[in-house]
This record gives C-alpha cells, sequence and structure tokens, in this order.
C-alpha cells in the first residue's frame, strides 16, 4: 500500500509545474548571477593593465625629483605611465592647501590634460632624499568613475616611485632591492592538528580552501533543507486545495502510511531538485574561483573518514526528513498555496539563521553545553559535523548525537500524525483562516 502512495506522490509532485519550476529557476538564476557579476569585474582588473595618466609638478628645489622622473621617462612602456610634466611657475599658490590643489585641477581641466593621478614633490624632497630621511610625496587621485579595482591602479604608480628611492637608498651597497623585498625562500608545510596530517605548500592556500569549504558547504545545506521544507508546505497545500488529502483521509488507510509516502515522496523529488541547486551553486562559485585563479576545491585538502562520511549522510537525511516532515505541517495546515508560503517564509529563517550562524562561527571556541545542543538539533547537526570533520575527527559519541536527532525527526513524524484527521486539519484551518481575516 505505501509503495503505491509513494509512486501517487511522485506523479503528483512531478506533474505540478509550483514544485520543479522554483528548482530548475535556482538552477539558472545562480550562474547568471555569476557571470553577471564576473562580466565587471574582469573589465575592471583589465583595466589594470592599461597605462595610467599621471602629472607631474616638481617643487624640488634639488635634482633628486628631477632624476625620477627622468627614470620614468626612459621606461614608459615597461611602467605603463604616460607622464605629463607641469611646470610649477604656473600656479600663483605654492602653499599645500586645498586652495592649490583645487588651482591645480582647475588649471588640468581647462587645458584638457587627462589624468587620473597628481603627483607633488615639495621643495625639500631632494634634502631629504640626501640625508636618507623619510620623504614626503603629495597624490591626488582624480576620480571619475567607481570600480571594483581602481584604488589599485593608484597603488600601482606609489609601488613604482617606492621601488626607485629604495633602489637609490641602495646604490653602492652591493645589495639587490629583490633580497630586500623577498631575503629569503621558504619551503612550507602545515601540520592539521585534528587530522594529524602533514599538507606541503602554501599554507595560505591550504587556509583558503579548508575555510571556504567550511563556510559554503553548511549554507549549501541550508539550501537543501528550505528547498525540502518549501516544497513539501506546497505540495500538502495543493492537496489541500483541491480536496484530494480530504478524501484520501477518508480511505481505510493507516494515517502513518498516508504521512510516510508523502515523507518518502517529498525526499525523493527534493533530492533531485536539490542537484539542481547545488549545480547551480557550484557553477555560482565556480565563475568567481575561475576569475580569482585560485586553488580552492583543491581535492587532496578535504579528506573525510569514510566513517565521517557515513555519519554525516545519516545527519543529512535525517535533517531533510525532519525539514520534509515540517513542511508537511505547514501544508497541512494550509487551506491553499497562498497561506502555505506566507507560512514558510519566516519559517525558512528558522533554517538559515543557525545555517548563517554555524557557517560563520569558530567551532572550537564553543563551549561544550553549546556543542551538544547543536549537534543534537537536526536542523544544526549536519552542518556543524561537516565543518567539525573539515579541520579534524567527529567526536566518539557522535553515534548518541545521531540517534537523538532521528528521536527528534521521530516525535516531530508521531506528532504529524496526530494531525492527519479530517476532523482537526478543518478545525485548525478554520481558525487559522479566521484569524487571516481578522488582520
Amino acid at each position: 500500500m505505501i509503495r503505491i502512495l509513494v509512486i501517487k506522490e511522485l506523479k503528483d509532485l512531478i506533474r505540478d509545474p509550483r514544485i520543479w519550476i522554483p528548482f530548475i529557476i535556482s538552477a539558472i538564476i545562480m550562474p547568471a548571477i555569476g557571470f553577471a557579476m564576473t562580466i565587471p569585474m574582469k573589465s575592471s582588473q583589465e583595466a589594470l593593465a592599461k597605462p595610467i595618466n599621471i602629472a607631474i609638478i616638481n617643487m624640488d628645489v634639488g635634482n633628486e625629483a628631477k632624476k625620477l622622473i627622468e627614470y620614468i621617462k626612459e621606461k614608459p612602456d615597461r611602467l605603463k605611465l604616460n607622464l605629463n610634466v607641469i611646470n610649477e611657475k604656473i600656479f600663483t599658490h605654492s602653499s599645500f592647501d586645498e586652495k592649490f590643489y583645487r588651482e591645480i585641477i582647475e588649471y588640468l581641466n581647462n587645458n584638457e590634460i587627462d589624468v587620473e593621478i597628481i603627483i607633488i614633490f615639495p621643495q625639500n624632497f631632494s634634502e631629504n632624499f640626501i640625508h636618507r630621511e623619510k620623504l614626503s610625496i603629495i597624490t591626488i587621485n582624480v576620480v571619475k568613475d567607481v570600480s571594483i579595482f581602481g584604488g589599485f591602479r593608484g597603488l600601482r604608480v606609489e609601488n613604482i616611485i617606492k621601488n626607485y628611492i629604495r633602489e637609490r637608498y641602495l646604490e653602492n651597497t652591493n645589495i639587490s632591492l629583490d633580497i630586500i623585498l623577498d631575503p629569503y625562500k621558504s619551503f612550507t608545510l602545515s601540520y592539521l592538528h585534528g587530522k594529524k596530517r602533514i599538507y606541503y605548500g602554501d599554507p595560505s592556500m591550504l587556509m583558503s580552501s579548508l575555510g571556504f569549504a567550511s563556510l559554503f558547504l553548511p549554507l549549501i545545506l541550508m539550501m537543501i533543507s528550505v528547498s525540502v521544507m518549501q516544497m513539501s508546505a506546497t505540495s500538502m497545500a495543493v492537496e489541500n486545495e483541491e480536496k484530494t488529502l480530504e478524501t484520501l483521509l477518508t480511505f481505510p488507510i493507516p494515517r502513518t502510511h498516508i504521512l510516510f509516502a508523502k515523507l518518502l515522496g517529498s525526499f525523493i523529488v527534493s533530492a533531485i531538485g536539490s542537484i539542481f541547486n547545488i549545480v547551480g551553486f557550484i557553477i555560482y562559485m565556480g565563475t568567481f574561483t575561475a576569475f580569482m585563479n585560485t586553488g580552492i576545491f583543491n581535492i587532496d585538502t578535504f579528506v573525510i573518514s569514510i566513517q565521517d562520511y557515513i555519519y554525516i549522510t545519516i545527519s543529512i537525511m535525517a535533517t531533510v526528513l525532519f525539514t520534509a516532515t515540517l513542511g508537511i505541517v505547514i501544508g497541512a495546515l494550509s487551506s491553499d498555496v497562498r497561506i502555505a508560503s506566507t507560512i514558510t517564509g519566516p519559517m525558512s529563517m528558522v533554517v538559515m539563521i543557525p545555517g548563517f550562524f554555524i557557517s560563520y562561527s569558530n567551532i572550537g571556541s564553543f563551549d561544550i553545553f553549546t556543542k551538544i545542543i547543536l549537534y543534537c538539533i537536526p536542523l544544526t547537526q549536519p552542518m556543524i559535523m561537516i565543518k567539525q570533520a573539515l579541520f579534524s575527527n567527529l567526536p566518539i559519541e557522535t553515534p548518541i548525537y545521531l540517534v537523538l536527532s532521528l528521536i527528534f525527526s521521530i516525535i516531530l513524524i508521531v506528532i504529524t500524525a496526530n494531525f492527519f484527521s479530517l476532523e482537526k486539519l478543518s478545525r485548525i484551518q478554520r481558525k487559522i483562516m479566521r484569524r487571516k481575516y481578522r488582520k
């Protein structure tokens, strides 16, 4: 009998576009957002490599600023700088204040000199240079539009000047600038204490990979849980609209059979729909990792034991069962899809809040009582288990936590089964409708 009910439930879910269209939309919209964001980011990054138009006003009474200007003039292609040297005698103001800066900008605008950066060498530049004192240079950034990497173009000019000054300071010392900037070669490895494993290579790459996974894997589970709850609530509300649930409850079929059939049907369809969500999310994140050219998703980094995989799989199934049951309760208490959607919106936050909390938290800083609670609640258990399994092994008492999580899910199923009577559902739905119309 359950097999027939499950097949009937699957057919109903697959035929209803309100169930599967959201999955398809989310699978399409996430990559579309990723590509829409990376296109301007890529163009902004390409703009970094283009030559920068700079203007230099030399007020230095010595020769050191002139030498720096000649250095830039000799290598415009390598430095990628288009240089405009402005005669300092043009300006009536000589004190470095806002009036002087505005006079410079006004002169450039009137003469249609297109620059992005204005550099001013003060009168004492050479004197401080000779005495190896801290130098002062005034830089004016002319902001004409806003882009993500716009500030890096100014840094490029700043680094060119800094490297020139460093090289000059190192003259006649037989010391290379490269040695000063990078004085030693490092052979690095990392010891992951919780795993008792050694990883060779850049530790920042290891931490970025683990950090990326610990942040986004719980969020993926959160998305799955929300999708399952929304789908279960919608499917049940559809049956309430079409009065098929009332008809089904009049048949001599155990209520638990009806409930388990709906849970299994919702579980299977949501598993398929979640694959669409995950694929869309991976493509979305893949657009950024390809754009940034990072080593995230190095499979060797994520070493989770087979036992931990089994525990996590069981926990995910228990969570999906819990959220599916929660969705069925919401749908059963809703007389139509509109009411179900109204309720599932705030209820989704119940799932999302712990997901964000765990993703952005350092679980090592939790006290033992907080950890026990997070490990026992079905909504938080798989999220904290995945984050824990990435950095260390799951605790010995994990099977106990799994049993407690399953008990929570079973309790909710039993409570839900008690609702599956025509009289109770009708009475509760009427109360909800009356409250709605009072508002």
